[in-house]
């Protein structure tokens, strides 16, 4: 295997069909009716965009000819970005994905950036910068400026409508996973702590690096995790003192199990596992209050297949969200009423 970022990807796509059912102790219902949320739902076979409010499920997005995943609210609350694939490609089907913006409302749905723009063959990790000027993402192509003519996972950034894009990592290795920091000031990513064994996914690590105001590029890198397990979706706390991540080996993938919610310090300080239940729980995001964390747990029976649930930022007091038999929903996130 010759990219490393394909196979983050190849390994992310077989979480998304597995299932964990270690521990099925009836968890109890989040009954908070001061967020609304926005994720992705699948249902007879297509993926659109739903909000909830903690009483109604309201289908934002309809359309089906189309999957439409990753799901992002913008900083005013006013749009949402995207992906948009054909039919039935699914969750993760980046190398065929359109970027979209939509308004709040799910109106107005515009692609941004189209498959196949600026060389890109695949797209991927969209998010907004915080002031919602900017869109940081995850890009496989080429880098003409330092001379480096071979398609790897580099991080990009580019203005909200799309244009201007910038490549600010400039390395010979592939990252994927980007978050931004609350001030803009930092970026969170996925990258390999073993640079000589590109292929083992066991080596993706949780990096931290500043961003120059100046000039875009990632500048003084920090590693933030040092293990044996993959770890991946890294996401800001609010207050900007945490950084939420999934964390498990991929043995345990194949036996359905033990895919944790850990979180770590920005300087490397602290790693602490938060949440660990015997299931795959995967993409987590903070709530606004940065007091929960909100994930979608894979199984096919108890809980039906990507459910939602949210936890304390300390671990417990795990509850679902959503998880309607025969019905998937992944990649939460919300914003108060």
């Amino acid at each position: 295997m010759k990219f490393s970022y394909k196979v983050l990807i190849f390994f992310l796509a077989v979480m998304m069909i597995i299932s964990c059912s270690k521990d099925n102790t009836p968890v109890p219902p989040d009954t908070s009716n001061n967020l609304i949320y926005f994720y992705d739902r699948k249902e007879n076979g297509n993926l659109q965009v739903y909000s909830y409010d903690g009483t109604v499920e309201k289908n934002l997005v309809n359309d089906a000819t189309y999957d439409y995943w990753w799901i992002k609210v913008s900083p005013d609350k006013t749009k949402f970005l995207c992906y948009r694939s054909p039919k039935n490609a699914g969750l993760n089907s980046y190398t065929v994905s359109d970027l979209m913006v939509f308004n709040i409302d799910g109106s107005n749905g515009h692609v941004i950036v189209a498959k196949g723009t600026y060389g890109w063959e695949l797209q991927a990790h969209a998010k907004w910068s915080p002031d919602g000027t900017q869109i940081l993402g995850t890009a496989k192509c080429k880098d003409p400026l330092i001379n480096d003519m071979v398609s790897r996972g580099r991080l990009v950034v580019f203005n909200a409508d799309g244009t201007s894009p910038k490549i600010i990592s400039k390395f010979l290795y592939d990252l994927a996973d980007p978050a931004w920091s609350p001030d803009g000031k930092n970026v969170t990513y996925v990258g390999l702590s073993d640079l000589n064994d590109p292929t083992n996914t066991e080596k993706a690590e949780i990096f931290q690096a500043t961003l120059n105001p100046v000039t875009q590029l990632m500048e003084n890198q920090v590693r933030l995790t040092f293990d044996d397990k993959y770890c991946y979706d890294p996401c800001w706390s609010p207050d900007g003192e945490w950084i939420a991540y999934s964390k498990g080996a991929f043995i345990n993938l194949i036996f359905t199990q033990d895919h944790d919610i850990y979180k770590c310090k920005p300087d490397g300080s602290a790693d602490v596992l938060v949440l660990h239940d015997g299931k795959v729980n995967g993409v987590p995001t903070w709530t606004p209050d940065g007091n929960r964390l909100l994930f979608h747990v894979i199984g096919y029976f108890t809980p039906p297949p990507f459910s939602l649930y949210s936890c304390s930022a300390n671990g417990n007091d795990k509850k679902e969200i959503l998880a309607t038999t025969g019905v998937e929903r992944t990649t939460v996130s919300a914003i108060l009423k």
